[in-house]
């Protein structure tokens, strides 16, 4: 799809749309039930987001624990 341009513009609408729960400009164009409110986020963003958030925590953690210094580091 990379260097169409209409493909280009529905990953960025589709990004800007999971990414934002504040991008509802074009509420006419939504069912009735959806225009009233924030749009609800997508579950795959919210997904990544938890795993970004546990993941950077899990990161703290580690460079806290005594075998942290005992272990061999490699260059990620």
């Amino acid at each position: 799809h990379e260097g169409i341009h209409d493909n280009e513009m529905a990953d960025k609408e589709a990004k800007s749309a999971a990414t934002s729960r504040m991008n509802n400009r074009d509420r006419v164009a939504f069912p009735k039930y959806l225009r009233h409110g924030t749009l609800p986020l997508s579950l795959s963003a919210l997904k990544q987001a938890h795993h970004q958030k546990t993941h950077l925590r899990w990161r703290r953690m580690w460079a806290k624990s005594p075998r942290y210094n005992c272990t061999p580091k490699t260059r990620s």
